[in-house]
C-alpha cells in the first residue's frame, strides 16, 4: 500500500486534519453565545475521543448530536465553574494596583485557583462527553481524576492553553488558532482521555 493510497497514512492524516479544522470552526461558532461554551467543548471532546479511537463517523452529525444531548448539564456545569473563574479573574484585575508581598501572593493564589478550576473543567468536559451521570457526580469524578492523576492534569491544562501562549508571543498565530486552536489541543487531550476513561466504561454500562 503506497503512501498516496486512499487508505494510506497520508490520506488518513489529511482526513484527520480536515476533521479537526471542521470541529474547530464548529466549536468557535457554537461558543459565541459564551454560555454555550460548556456544551460546545463537551461536543468537541466527544468527537476528538472518537477520532482517537477511530470511531468518529460523520463529523457534523456527531458533533451536533453530542452538543444537543449534553447541552443542559454541560451548560449548568460551565456556568458554575466559568462564573467562578470569571469572578476570580476580575478580582485579580481589581487588585493589580495593590502593591507589596500581600498583593502579589493573593494574586498568585487566585491564579492557582483559576488554574485548578480550569483543570476541573477540562476533565468535566471529557467525562460529560463519555458518561451519563448527574452534574454533581460528574464534577466530583472530574476532581478525583484531577487529583489522582495530577501531573497529567497539569499537562492537559498546559496543552489546552498553549494556543493562548502562542497568541501572546505573536498575533501571526491567529490563523493557526482559528483553524486548530481548540480542536488540536482537544485531540491530544482526547487521546489521553480515550485511554484513561476506557477502564471505567464497563462500570457505567
Amino acid at each position: 500500500m503506497g503512501i498516496f493510497a486512499p487508505d494510506g497514512k497520508l490520506a488518513i492524516a489529511l482526513n484527520r486534519i480536515g476533521s479537526l479544522i471542521v470541529l474547530n470552526l464548529l466549536t468557535i461558532l457554537c461558543s459565541l453565545p459564551l454560555f454555550t461554551i460548556g456544551a460546545a467543548m463537551t461536543a468537541l471532546y466527544s468527537m476528538t475521543m472518537r477520532i482517537a479511537r477511530r470511531e468518529e463517523g460523520a463529523i457534523l452529525k456527531g458533533y451536533f448530536r453530542a452538543f444537543r444531548e449534553n447541552f443542559r448539564q454541560a451548560t449548568i456545569l460551565w456556568l458554575i465553574f466559568g462564573s467562578l473563574m470569571a469572578f476570580m479573574a476580575f478580582d485579580i484585575y481589581l487588585l493589580k494596583s495593590l502593591t507589596g508581598n500581600f498583593g502579589l501572593l493573593y494574586r498568585i493564589l487566585l491564579f492557582l485557583i483559576i488554574a485548578g478550576f480550569a483543570m476541573e473543567c477540562i476533565h468535566i468536559f471529557a467525562l460529560q462527553a463519555r458518561f451519563d451521570n448527574t452534574a454533581r457526580n460528574t464534577a466530583k469524578n472530574a476532581l478525583l481524576l484531577c487529583v489522582g492523576r495530577f501531573p497529567q492534569a497539569v499537562l492537559m491544562l498546559a496543552v489546552t492553553v498553549s494556543p493562548l501562549l502562542l497568541l501572546s508571543v505573536s498575533t501571526r498565530f491567529v490563523s493557526v488558532i482559528f483553524l486548530i486552536g481548540l480542536s488540536g489541543p482537544a485531540y491530544l487531550a482526547g487521546i489521553y482521555f480515550a485511554a484513561v476513561l476506557r477502564r471505567y466504561e464497563g462500570e457505567n454500562k
